[in-house]
């Protein structure tokens, strides 16, 4: 073999391993541009957390991977390039999912993350049909009983708290709300109490905030849920948005619990997209 075509076959060589070492590095399995990431690397320790009474609890990623996170519903304060999640500053009872999308990649993981606490589902209560009252859901689970052992005793005492004491300074039982002490609303009675006042108005609409406590992981910690309220004297006068509205909670929560994708319309909505709160507790005083 002459000189020259040795020096063409070295070279040849060269640009050869060149090109398989840049196959090997995109197929990292560290999450260092590779189109094959290992899912099961990303992970947090467990997959429900509580607020805590006296620090705040940050939460990161059990392995150090490199790329983006953002999670679903709105409401999980993650940090988008860390994945590491302020459970106080999160909005409480509800189960989220959390994509990773691993650097230099268009690969996408998936898991699941519950932030302990109470959530009301969106709903309409026709009053005329026995729908009277609004109970909540904890830790994302419906059916799961909440932490509140009611004393023997006949004064009702619950290791619950509800609609307690805050910095607010402001109760729902002062504005006219009935709630017992495990968080369920009596909506008759918070009508006949005046909440929507002495006569109410057809399409009248209350923000609230409740705040609560719960004999849990949480220690008791200070928890609140915003809380939007309507009045309607039939379900025809329920608009039409508002309906799909709920329509539209109510497909991403049973989604989330299933672990599957959700789908969301871009149309104009009567909540902003993803955004689960505040839950719409929808009063009707007749079906028709």
């Amino acid at each position: 073999m002459s000189p020259k075509s040795f020096l063409s076959l070295i070279a040849f060589a060269l640009i050869f391993l060149s090109i398989f070492s840049c196959v090997e590095e995109t197929e990292d399995p560290l999450g260092n541009g590779q189109s094959n990431f290992d899912c099961n690397q990303f992970a947090y320790a467990d997959t429900i957390y509580y607020l805590n009474a006296t620090q705040n609890i940050l939460v990161s990623p059990t392995n150090p991977i490199q790329g983006t996170f953002e999670a679903s519903p709105n409401g999980l304060a993650i940090d988008p390039s860390s994945g590491v999640i302020d459970i106080n500053a999160s909005e409480t009872g509800l189960k989220y999912k959390i994509t990773f999308t691993p650097q230099g990649s268009n690969q996408t993981c998936e898991t699941f993350l519950t932030i302990g606490g109470v959530n009301y589902l969106d709903g309409v209560y026709v009053l005329d049909q026995n729908q009277t009252l609004a109970a909540p859901i904890y830790n994302g689970v419906p059916g799961l009983t909440l932490p509140c052992d009611d004393d023997d005793d006949d004064d009702g005492d619950s290791s619950c708290d509800f609609d307690t004491d805050n910095p607010t300074g402001q109760l729902l039982e002062d504005l006219g709300f009935e709630i017992s002490s495990d968080g369920v609303f009596d909506l008759l009675e918070t009508v006949e109490n005046g909440a929507f006042g002495a006569t109410p108005i057809n399409g009248e609409v209350l923000d609230v905030e409740l705040f609560y406590r719960l004999a849990d992981l949480s220690g008791e910690a200070l928890n609140s849920i915003p809380l939007r309220f309507f009045y309607y004297e039939t379900v025809a006068d329920i608009p039409q948005a508002l309906l799909d509205d709920i329509e539209e909670k109510s497909d991403l929560i049973n989604e989330l619990r299933s672990g599957k994708s959700s789908n969301f319309r871009i149309a104009n909505q009567t909540r902003p997209r993803r955004v689960p709160r505040p839950p719409f507790i929808v009063i009707v005083a007749n079906l028709q």
